[in-house]
């Protein structure tokens, strides 16, 4: 990534200047995590601003303020926070930026329902923050309580969404919430009770160390073994994917769109962020063991996210499951366990970020302007109501298929490229053979739009704001199609820095 790590240098000698108040004033224990506190900052504000006016441009401002930080506070110098729980380094900054261009996304579109009062951007700003710190925990204990920070938030406002079933959706997201929280300190227990440490890399070296050990490694194994089965389920709930995919088509199809967006654009990526740094720092001494449990997860959620999408005419629902398969094809990446298959997941996690995050945004300011549940009966002649919000639903659908007009093509490429380098040539096919099955409610939504006749000739006028957002983001995702290297070669840069 040549010409935005130029940029970025570019960036931080123009900056020097908030460089030095910032070195002068904030304690060098909260530099690194700077980008978070400032979050936390102005979502005090928001919600204090929240009592009179609409805290939108406070809460874009902390969100812009926060990536300031990240540009100006060089991840080598200023990375550690708090006594090293929380470390920023490229693969951390990769994924900070994620949950930032996500939240801008959120924000502008989370008006059309609550997102004008300052509860509600007051959660989303704090569980973002929380985001922030899981993609830069470098210790289990921290991992955890970043990770509560995070998704605490998200359970009410999922609960906060205006169809009577959003209690219902987020009752259901809080109990997978809470059992793969205890999951997940289930096996931080069992890691700390073989290491005696939570700190990923001691625990990597201390595991090392106990595997070459004859009389050790014998009884070390099995615990070992149990506590990466423990964070696979635990964050396969946390992120939707098989086995704890259930919550995720009643959750994402009721709460508010914004909010839904901010679950499938943001938090799902910190998820796939925190499983790496637990399997790839702390547990890779287990690598053949968790290889062939991330290829089964890859596999089983590719084809239930495929095949129950197809069956769905509920456009959110439709979109949900979609997003669970997506899910499925990053985890070919991961399951390779190369340099080059991790900068392809997380390359994919970029891409699916802008599309999905796109597509869950205009199908939800369809829902608020036609105050119904769209289906794919409401898209039939969209391209004449409403033209601009046609093309851009579309792109975004093409994209998260893998035609070659957004970045979406390369992403699954790359995906598939890494699998077949580490001699898994038959879990690319398999990928690809799902992708063909996925054109059955993708190009669906192509046909419903330009090629059907129009039943209806009301105009869907869809609001400013969700619509200025979603060129952005599908601008960017146009750009990658044609220079993907702008973001896969800081995927790289990414990948690197966690298994360097």
């Amino acid at each position: 990534m040549v010409l935005p790590l130029q940029l970025s240098d570019l960036l931080q000698a123009l900056t020097a200047p908030i460089r030095d108040v910032l070195v002068r004033f904030v304690p060098e224990q909260w530099m690194g995590s700077l980008p978070a506190l400032t979050l936390v900052l102005f979502a005090v504000l928001a919600l204090l601003v929240g009592r009179h006016v609409n805290p939108l441009p406070v809460s874009l401002l902390g969100v812009v303020l926060s990536a300031v930080t990240v540009v100006t506070l060089d991840a080598s110098t200023y990375g550690s926070s708090f006594g090293g729980l929380f470390v920023r380094d490229a693969f951390s900054d990769f994924f900070i930026y994620i949950i930032l261009i996500v939240a801008v996304l959120v924000l502008v579109s989370s008006t059309l329902y609550g997102g004008d009062k300052g509860p509600y951007d007051f959660l989303l700003l704090t569980s973002m923050a929380g985001a922030i710190w899981v993609v830069m925990a470098t210790d289990l204990v921290g991992l955890f309580l970043a990770w509560e920070l995070m998704s605490t938030p998200t359970y009410v406002l999922t609960a906060l969404g205006p169809h009577r079933g959003a209690v219902d959706g987020a009752v259901k997201y809080f109990v997978m919430g809470m059992m793969a929280s205890a999951l997940m300190l289930f096996g931080i227990a069992l890691v700390y009770g073989v290491t005696g440490s939570t700190e990923l890399a001691t625990v990597a070296q201390t595991l090392n160390t106990m595997s070459a050990d004859p009389t050790v490694a014998p009884t070390m194994s099995p615990t070992v073994l149990l506590a990466v089965v423990l964070f696979i389920l635990s964050f396969g709930f946390k992120t939707g994917i098989f086995p704890g995919w259930m919550w995720v088509p009643d959750t994402y199809s009721t709460a508010d769109g914004s909010v839904t967006a901010y679950l499938a654009g943001a938090t799902k990526k910190t998820g796939v962020s925190a499983l790496v740094r637990i399997l790839m720092v702390g547990l890779l001494v287990s690598q053949l063991e968790w290889t062939l449990l991330l290829v089964v997860v890859s596999i089983m959620t590719m084809v239930i996210g495929n095949v129950l999408a197809l069956a769905q005419k509920n456009i959110m629902r439709m979109l949900a499951y979609s997003s669970i398969a997506m899910m499925g094809y990053l985890f070919i990446g991961l399951a390779a366990g190369t340099e080059f298959g991790l900068a392809a997941a997380i390359f994919h996690a970029f891409i699916h970020a802008l599309l999905k995050t796109t597509a869950f945004i205009l199908v939800w300011a369809m829902a608020v302007r036609l105050r119904k549940v769209i289906t794919y009966d409401d898209l039939v002649g969209l391209s004449e109501r409403s033209p601009l919000a046609a093309a851009l639903l579309c792109l975004a659908v093409l994209g998260l298929l893998g035609v070659p007009v957004t970045g979406g093509f390369w992403s699954k490429l790359f995906l598939f490229q890494s699998a077949v380098e580490a001699d898994m040539w038959w879990l690319a096919l398999i990928g690809a053979l799902n992708t063909v099955f996925s054109l059955g409610y993708y190009l669906r939504v192509v046909r419903s739009c330009y090629m059907a006749a129009p039943t209806r000739d009301d105009t869907v006028a869809l609001a400013r704001g969700p619509l200025i957002v979603s060129v952005l983001a599908m601008l960017v995702a146009t750009v990658l199609a044609v220079v993907p290297g702008l973001v896969f070669d800081y995927a790289l840069v990414a990948a690197r820095a966690v298994m360097g």
